[in-house]
């Protein structure tokens, strides 16, 4: 009876397979569930199979992810460095080193917009990297065609430059290749690896993250070039005119708020330029205005700027130097200038001069234009009495000014007011100033000192005579800076 029991008993149902399995694997899983040896070593060999597979695509997406991690690392921080191009090259040498594992490495680029080759701006693990590739070679000229990583030996025509790359031992290489909406396809220079350790090779994934590395460092270095074509004189290669504005405005605001040491502004000007250029030729003009500009930069500290303020004029800000530092370096550079040839277009050796013009900040002024204003002024009296010579500034000559003209002092310089330079100033230069200033304005001396009382009275009157709102505003301030 139990047994008639046992045989009416349902069978237990068969495992049920995922929907997702294919039809190849299903009809395997019956024939092993059927009881076949053979069908059961197929299973177990196929689930090696697929084990396998998914410890690949496991690894591959880990990869792209480590991939993925250290590209947006490099946008990052070379978008960071992107207006420094040595830091940023640095970093990028450094990190594509680190993550391909290979120990050579070049950056070839054009270093201005207007050449016509690419030159080593920063290399890795190679020395003498003295090479350049001209914008129609055919290094240069297949990266351009070819859009996309390659490597040298894919080169069939030999080639001068082709043989001084392969000599530094690199391969792969990576075009900077940058879109410009008008132009079209503008090659900014070339990414040079060398092999990989261990015999490593750069399968499609590495070739994929150097073409999106390619084109970002191609931007960025069109951002660089872009930014130091603002604020450099294409000419000379010194500051241009607004980027020595601004450098001064910061360098006044700083001086300033840190109460550091003074700053000084040197103006020059070439003597008799014009009957030079007329002689001559505007090439052997242009040729003396560069050599001037390389004899300066020389000439200076690295903290120091040199610009090109308009023509053949030049302004020079020296920092944290004092009124007899800045006369020794005007007349050395004075020197300098005199005994310095330049070479004409039709081989002559050409002498030329130069008149300068000092003033110091605060000494002579306490606001930017005054200061521009008073060393332009002495760079003038330098000419008038005879060129090839240093006139500065009188001290205290351009403070008068800015009392008077109130209105124009800015920032924390309206503190420097008439009381607090007679204060500090001795009678005898009190009485220069006034008399100097009154000239200047076009006033008798004893008027002018009676415009200055006035002016000193006025400053010490109480704040009730402001209007409500303008009193109510400073109190809420104080207030505020109070609880701060």
């Amino acid at each position: 009876m139990s047994n008639e029991l046992k045989k009416m008993e349902p069978s237990p149902p068969k495992p049920a397979l995922p929907s997702t399995v294919s039809p190849q694997l299903d009809a395997l899983c019956q024939r092993a569930l059927a009881g076949t040896g053979e069908d059961v070593q197929r299973l177990v060999r196929w689930s090696a199979l697929v084990e396998q597979e998914g410890q690949l695509l496991r690894r591959r997406l880990r990869k792209q992810q480590h991939d993925f991690a250290t590209l947006f690392e490099i946008v990052g921080q070379t978008s960071a460095r992107s207006l420094d191009v040595v830091a940023m090259q640095t970093y990028l040498l450094r990190t594509v080193s680190g993550h391909f594992a290979t120990t050579k490495l070049l950056i070839m680029r054009r270093m201005r917009a207007e050449d016509q080759e690419l030159t080593c701006s920063a290399a890795q693990g190679v020395r003498d990297a003295h090479v350049s590739l001209p914008l129609d070679c055919s290094i240069c000229e297949f990266a351009l065609r070819k859009r996309s990583c390659f490597s040298l030996r894919e080169m069939t025509t030999p080639s001068t430059q082709l043989d001084e790359l392969r000599k530094l031992n690199v391969d792969m290489v990576v075009p900077l290749i940058q879109e410009v909406e008008n132009s079209g396809a503008v090659l900014e220079g070339l990414l040079l690896l060398g092999a990989r350790l261990a015999n490593q090779t750069y399968n499609e994934e590495d070739v994929e993250f150097l073409q999106v590395l390619g084109k970002m460092l191609a931007i960025c270095l069109r951002n660089e070039a872009l930014y130091r074509r603002s604020i450099i004189d294409d000419l000379t290669g010194v500051a241009s005119r607004g980027h020595f504005d601004a450098q001064l405005s910061q360098e006044l605001n700083r001086i300033i708020t840190y109460g550091h040491k003074s700053l000084g502004l040197v103006m020059l000007d070439v003597d008799e330029f014009k009957h030079f250029n007329d002689t001559y030729g505007h090439q052997t003009g242009d040729r003396v205005l560069q050599e001037l500009a390389r004899l300066m930069i020389h000439q200076v500290r690295n903290v120091d700027l040199v610009a090109r303020y308009g023509g053949e004029e030049f302004a020079i800000i020296l920092l944290e130097i004092d009124r007899q530092k800045v006369l020794e370096v005007a007349q050395r550079l004075r020197k300098a200038v005199e005994d310095m040839e330049v070479t004409s277009a039709q081989g002559q050796k050409l002498k030329i001069t130069c008149s300068f013009g000092l003033a110091c900040f605060p000494d002579d002024a306490i606001e930017r234009s005054t200061l521009i204003q008073l060393a332009d002024e002495a760079l003038y009296q330098s000419k008038a009495t005879g060129r090839n010579r240093v006139t500065m500034s009188e001290p205290g000559s351009g403070l008068n000014r800015a009392v008077v003209m109130g209105p124009r002092v800015s920032g924390g310089l309206h503190t420097l007011t008439a009381k607090s330079v007679a204060s500090s100033t001795p009678p005898a230069m009190a009485e220069r100033q006034a008399k100097h200033s009154g000239a200047w304005l076009g006033v008798a001396t004893t008027e002018y000192n009676s415009l200055q009382q006035q002016r000193h009275d006025l400053s010490l009157l109480p704040d009730v005579i402001a209007p409500a709102p303008l009193a109510d505003e400073r109190r809420r301030t104080a207030i505020r800076a109070k609880e701060l």
